[in-house]
């Protein structure tokens, strides 16, 4: 976290050390020749996790809210409701102005109440504190929002807001930890490995590995999305604990990308969001802490 920069700076030098220990070392991802990556940076682990959260925001920054309108009425399953964000901080006055962070001035993270629904998508700042986007929802039930943000002159914060969606009510999916933590993407092996056993507060790294499904030859053409080789939203079960973590080693191309983590005990839905050949796509596991 930034207002702990320096005391994860110097748990960022061990983490790092054994991040680089994992990459050189995997020899179950099934990619050939040295996975070792020399745009690890040591002081992005400052940066990996960066929302501090309620205890730690200043009297100013805790007096930031959202407000959730739907102009044209409630929204109703597979039809496109268009959503209108403000921002307001004390008196209720509109926030006017924002920082660009990870190349957006807002960034909004969809889920349903059953974690099986993700977005991540980007309103537009309309100005006096309203951000406007058509969205789409998949079914009817319960979706939960996360709101990603920096006021100019502040930390980056995150706020929540729900919307119960209309439309014919669709089963609950079983919630259950992932069998094995590797998934096929587009003629891609994907591999999540972690460097420590699972445990509440630990802080470990998480290393996404890239290899092509048929040769098992690493990939190594990732591109950068929204600044960075990828991004991972971690949400657990309750949907109260909302975790963003950037990279290590942002500006890699793979075939691996590092994060630096520590989760609460729980169950956590884990979505990795990367992006080759302009096309962005995502990878979610379940994992149990």
């Amino acid at each position: 976290m930034v207002k702990h920069k320096w005391t994860l700076l110097s748990m960022g030098f061990v983490l790092v050390l054994a991040a680089i220990f994992l990459l050189q070392g995997t020899k179950d991802a099934g990619a050939t020749g040295d996975l070792s990556d020399p745009l690890l940076d040591p002081y992005a682990l400052s940066l990996a996790h960066r929302h501090a959260g309620a205890g730690a925001e200043s009297a100013a920054e805790k007096g930031i809210a959202i407000r959730l309108k739907w102009p044209e009425g409630d929204p109703q399953a597979g039809v496109p409701a268009m959503l209108a964000l403000t921002i307001t901080g004390s008196g209720d006055k509109p926030i006017e102005a924002f920082d660009i962070t990870n190349e957006k001035l807002l960034h909004l993270i969809i889920v349903s109440e059953d974690l099986q629904y993700f977005q991540h998508v980007h309103p537009e700042h309309k100005g006096g504190g309203v951000f406007e986007l058509p969205i789409a929802f998949p079914a009817s039930g319960k979706f939960k929002l996360y709101v990603d943000f920096v006021p100019t002159g502040m930390n980056e914060l995150t706020r929540t807001g729900t919307v119960q969606v209309g439309g014919v009510e669709l089963g609950r999916a079983a919630f259950e930890p992932s069998d094995k933590l590797t998934a096929s993407v587009d003629g891609m092996k994907v591999t999540l490995a972690f460097s420590d056993e699972l445990a509440p507060q630990t802080q470990m790294s998480m290393t996404y590995t890239f290899t092509d499904e048929k040769t098992g030859e690493p990939i190594t053409d990732l591109e950068l999305y929204l600044g960075a080789v990828g991004h991972v939203v971690a949400i657990d079960q309750t949907t109260e604990q909302f975790i963003h973590i950037h990279p290590l080693n942002w500006a890699s191309s793979g075939p691996q990308a590092v994060f630096g983590a520590a989760f609460p005990g729980g169950l956590y839905k884990v979505w990795g969001q990367f992006q080759r050949n302009g096309k962005t796509f995502v990878v979610p596991f379940v994992i149990k802490v």
